[in-house]
């Protein structure tokens, strides 16, 4: 009898000896997701990680993307030095980083944060820089908030980069709307993107269709190459280069127009700077006011009663007087496709 006492005694001293144990295990658990969740330190992942940065980008977005290897995946969710969220993901030598910005931002040259603006009527831009691109969306659905990603593959596949940047900042961007509570960007399947490249002009097209293509070439060179192009989407950018000049270059001009005042007011830190009233069938009355080199500012064409407006930033290489007629030309132009009554 006593030793069926002992040895039940026994018994049940390993089962409550198990149960410490495995309460212990799930207190160390829970005290390491808290110090992640926390501090923010970095969380390995031994395939892609089901959920990265915030729950907004999943194993989808992740496949293919990084090249193939046996390093484990890496993602830190912190805040940078202005307190804004910000997330990495890693595997090796790879890294993407996406950043949900507080805004206005009040940047200077702001108007130079990208070169090829989004696809799908999306107010966002993309811009290469060595095997990188980075880019910014801009939420309308969340009063004061701005996505910026950076990522890596610019080199070897300048599109499919795009493309990644492009998803990456959709993800994060509708995850955020999400908890504002608005409506989502659509996600194509794929996306248009225009010639990545400048393309060269022949002396018979007008650069960036400017309506005095004339005045714009007088001080070209010989050779002539355009990027991007004025259209009527939230954003559009058109910059006119000289031969040996790339996508990196500013060139003998660079236009930025944007649709909506909320975009401009994220980014600019002035604003506003002078109004053009538009109304069709009559010239723009251009002051020497309007014509002024724009700075960190725009010049806002405005169709009469409210019907519409446009944001326009132009920067421009030369003299003064070269500044205003290229300034006037593009202006015109943009006018001129603003359907004003």
């Amino acid at each position: 009898m006593g030793e069926f006492e002992r040895s039940a005694h026994t018994g049940i001293n390993v089962v409550r000896t198990k149960r410490l144990w495995a309460a212990v295990a799930l207190g160390v658990a829970a005290l390491l997701v808290a110090v992640w969740a926390t501090a923010g330190d970095k969380w390995p992942w031994i395939g892609l990680p089901d959920r990265a940065c915030w729950g907004s980008i999943d194993q989808s977005l992740l496949t293919g993307a990084a090249p193939s290897g046996d390093g484990s995946w890496k993602v830190t969710e912190s805040k940078d030095r202005w307190g804004d969220p910000e997330c990495t993901v890693s595997r090796g030598d790879w890294r993407l980083s996406a950043t949900v910005m507080k805004t206005p931002l009040k940047s200077h040259l702001w108007w130079s944060l990208g070169r090829f603006p989004l696809p799908q009527d999306l107010p966002g831009m993309i811009n290469t820089n060595g095997d990188r691109v980075d880019g910014w969306l801009h939420l309308p659905q969340c009063p004061d908030k701005v996505v910026n990603v950076d990522v890596p593959g610019a080199k070897a596949d300048p599109r499919a980069a795009a493309d990644l940047a492009a998803r990456t900042l959709l993800a994060v961007g509708n995850a955020r709307i999400a908890e504002c509570g608005g409506k989502p960007f659509p996600v194509p399947k794929s996306f248009d993107w225009p010639e990545l490249k400048p393309v060269r002009l022949s002396r018979e097209e007008s650069p960036c269709g400017v309506a005095d293509a004339g005045t714009v070439r007088r001080w070209a060179g010989t050779e002539v190459s355009q990027l991007g192009a004025l259209d009527d989407t939230p954003v559009s950018r058109c910059s006119v280069l000289e031969g040996g000049e790339d996508e990196h270059d500013l060139g003998l001009f660079s236009a930025l127009v944007l649709r909506d005042r909320a975009t401009l007011d994220a980014f600019s830190p002035t604003g506003v700077r002078a109004e053009v009233p538009v109304s069709s069938g009559k010239p723009l009355d251009l002051t020497a006011e309007a014509l002024r080199y724009d700075r960190d500012a725009v010049t806002a064409l405005v169709c009469a009663e409210g019907h519409g407006s446009r944001y326009v930033h132009v920067y421009a290489s030369g003299t003064d007087a070269q500044y205003a007629a290229i300034k006037r030309a593009v202006l015109t132009t943009v006018a001129a496709s603003m359907n004003c009554p």
